[in-house]
């Protein structure tokens, strides 16, 4: 386990080393420590030379493209998640995917896998079905009483209806979450709280300080330091039917939802982010979804390539 933890980090070092010297010249100071860094260990080594091909691709218009967009991010935009976004855009280049806080080899082994704006669904037997949402990995694993779901990144919608003493188990970040007969999601995005929805019956968050019971109609949203009970909004399950729902939303956090289904990069200029915005929209294709914006809002969408739109005013 220490031995993965330090080849996961090694592999994150070297994909900041890799962004440090895109924008560094032959003289820079930063290559004499990252050479050093490189000369510490062969798992350093390995790790550059996994990147390497990522390099590879970032050599042409699309990867000089992602890199302007890095530079002109907001500060509140991390690296890391700015590294991860580029990597699963991009398809996993040299094996590299994003998984949570850490960057890591893509999930060769997960039982189930989607992509950008592909959704799943996996009947195990009559008592449990699994909805994967968009970018989302699973690892399932049989179990003498039940059945685990470990939860390695996205969004997974459970219908359980296991008999009890059988029950069934998700594994998401420091949360374990169990239930026999109840319909849950459990959401875990980058940079946002892990979500935790209860559509019918009842389930068990088990954390470090104990369980916490969440009923049909709340949600449970965890941090690394904090803990909050919501109401369950208004059709927030639409997902599992391809459809995102909105009453009012802003058009901010509207396009960041989107965002999630469709490859690339897409913002929001802030000036119309607190726009509102009602209806039913499909999913599965967002280029529709930006264009019916432009419709209804006094919005237009400009593309500065295939991949990279920015919603404005009109």
């Amino acid at each position: 386990m220490n031995h993965d933890r330090h080849a996961q980090a090694c592999i994150d070092a070297a994909l900041d080393w890799y962004i440090e010297l895109r924008e560094a010249h032959a003289e820079d100071p930063r290559r004499q420590r990252w050479q050093a860094w490189l000369d510490a260990s062969d798992t350093h080594r390995q790790a550059w030379q996994r990147v390497q091909a990522l390099q590879q691709r970032l050599s042409g218009d699309d990867g000089k493209l992602l890199l302007s967009a890095w530079r002109s991010s907001p500060p509140a935009t991390s690296r890391r998640a700015f590294v991860g976004k580029l990597c699963l855009l991009l398809g996993g280049v040299g094996g590299i995917a994003y998984s949570g806080q850490q960057l890591a080899w893509p999930n060769l082994d997960a039982d189930l896998r989607t992509a950008t704006g592909e959704q799943r669904r996996l009947t195990l037997g009559e008592q449990l079905t699994l909805d994967a949402n968009t970018a989302t990995a699973l690892d399932i694993q049989a179990q003498r009483h039940g059945t685990l779901i470990a939860l390695l990144r996205g969004e997974v919608m459970v219908d359980t209806r296991q008999t009890v003493p059988a029950f069934t188990q998700v594994r998401s970040g420091r949360a374990l979450i169990q239930a026999d007969q109840a319909r849950f999601a459990v959401r875990a995005l980058d940079d946002q709280p892990t979500r935790i929805s209860v559509y019918r019956g009842q389930v068990g968050v088990v954390l470090a300080d104990g369980e916490h019971r969440v009923t049909a109609g709340q949600q449970l949203l965890l941090t690394n330091h904090h803990l909050e009970r919501r109401p369950l909004p208004l059709a927030s399950d639409a997902w599992t039917r391809g459809l995102l729902i909105s009453e009012g939303m802003p058009l901010g956090e509207f396009v960041q939802e989107l965002d999630r289904y469709r490859p690339g990069i897409l913002r929001c200029d802030p000036r119309i982010a607190q726009l509102r915005i009602s209806g039913s929209f499909d999913l599965l294709q967002p280029e529709q979804v930006l264009a019916t914006l432009g419709q209804v809002l006094p919005v237009q969408v400009r593309y500065r390539s295939r991949y990279w739109a920015t919603l404005e005013p009109a």
